[in-house]
């Protein structure tokens, strides 16, 4: 018909562009506010490390509120960037089926794995192991679970001498030098350490989890976004300090680069990487509203059937466990963790502002149920909901440090490489 014309794409030759053809403001948001969590939480780890060296019981906030407060800042402003990422309202990008990645850009990764890899092998051998118990907990669980004995509720050694305990562990939670917690990480953890504890080092399992996480966000996107995401993991010094210091955080970004990589490559993956993730940590519960982010279009069969499989799947990591003593399981995952101390060298709102464990949950409460309503249905859009999520539990919460903060930042910038990429073809014709 005259007046009409109709526009014939040949998808022959797609040309990709992250940003040439139409700008997407998630990622720059989400981008900002990554970076914001990363370099807050450097400076935040100096000021926990200075904090731990000199007496730790007796700072307050105005003994050291003005070194707390350029993290905060910085979390808040991550906060309010990552909301208006996830909740903003635009025209879905849909460009699905990424080219595979060119030979010169699987060099450079290679390279940037090589790198850490020798980094982080270098930085662990300076020096004795770190004084920390998250190291020792599960050097020890992994040389119990070899002998046959049960990790989970019994004692560890209280590595920390009179001063510092009390910072660490509540009241009567170390008995005749003993923490009365046998391993308060998921079993999933114990398994994916144990190769490692008979290789000499858990922490080397940490390494490895880095370079995972590097891989899944290079698989999700083969390009000059993907690679600078990828350089920003491995070259963060604070990446360098969590593997060092043996928190298992790596590991859950690990998981859910899985996740987010079978919900746009593998979907019959997703399942399976949604349970591994949400078996990964306690505070992973969080994202189960969350879920509905990864079903396009939505429909409450679908969102109840992939819950339920993932649940299914986290639940078989468990049960092992869950079969040989569920009592000690329960109290050290669960009771454990709710009898831990009000941390006051915590980079927290909670710090100057009591107050703010009351109101924290009501905001992470309020933005799940926005991010559900408001947020495009894409992976990307999962993780950065997470991410907030996280963000807003963590920074509102009585214990809030350097390992928290570091998946925080990845987290975010797991999904600036997951958002979709603009594609533009070169030959359109019009009839």
């Amino acid at each position: 018909m005259e007046g009409r014309q109709n526009t014939i794409v040949d998808e022959s030759a797609p040309v990709v562009s992250d940003l040439n053809t139409r700008r997407d403001r998630s990622i720059l948001f989400l981008s900002c506010s990554g970076g914001l969590v990363i370099a807050g939480t450097y400076i935040a780890a100096l000021m926990w490390a200075s904090i731990i060296m000199s007496d730790p019981m007796h700072h307050t906030w105005g003994t050291w509120g003005a070194r707390i407060f350029i993290p905060l800042s910085m979390m808040m402003a991550a906060a309010l960037l990552g909301s208006l990422a996830v909740l903003r309202k635009g025209r879905p990008q849909t460009a699905d089926g990424t080219p595979r990645a060119a030979m010169t850009s699987w060099l450079i990764f290679a390279a940037l794995v090589a790198a850490h890899t020798g980094f982080a092998f270098l930085y662990l051998g300076q020096g004795p192991a770190p004084k920390i118990d998250t190291f020792t907990f599960q050097r020890d669980a992994s040389n119990s679970l070899l002998h046959g004995i049960d990790p989970f509720g019994g004692t560890q050694a209280n590595i920390f001498d009179a001063f510092h305990t009390p910072l660490f562990y509540g009241p009567g939670m170390v008995i005749d030098g003993r923490v009365q917690v046998g391993f308060q990480y998921p079993p999933l953890t114990l398994a994916w350490v144990l190769p490692s504890y008979l290789l000499g080092d858990v922490r080397y399992s940490y390494i490895f989890a880095v370079i995972i996480s590097g891989l899944f966000i290079f698989l999700i996107c083969p390009t000059a976004r993907g690679l600078w995401v990828v350089a920003a993991l491995f070259f963060s010094p604070v990446t360098v300090l969590v593997e060092f210091l043996c928190w298992t955080e790596p590991m859950i970004l690990m998981m859910l680069g899985m996740s987010i990589y079978a919900a746009v490559k593998k979907k019959w993956w997703m399942p399976i990487a949604l349970g591994l993730f949400l078996a990964t940590k306690q505070y992973n519960v969080l994202a189960l509203p969350l879920i509905g982010l990864l079903i396009r279009p939505f429909n409450w069969k679908a969102y109840w059937k992939l819950t339920a499989q993932s649940l299914g799947v986290a639940a078989l990591t468990v049960l092992p466990f869950a079969i040989w003593n569920f009592r000690g399981l329960w109290h050290d995952l669960v009771l454990f963790h709710l009898a831990q101390p009000f941390r006051t060298d915590a980079v927290s709102f909670a710090v100057p502002f009591p107050w703010f464990l009351k109101v924290g949950p009501l905001l992470v409460i309020a933005f799940i149920a926005a991010a559900v309503m408001l947020a495009r249905r894409t992976p990307a859009m999962f993780a950065a909901a997470y991410g907030v999520t996280l963000l807003l539990f963590v920074s509102t919460n009585k214990q809030a440090f350097t390992n928290y903060y570091f998946l925080i930042g990845n987290v975010l910038l797991l999904a600036v490489a997951a958002l979709p990429r603009v594609e533009k073809t070169s030959n359109q014709t019009r009839a």
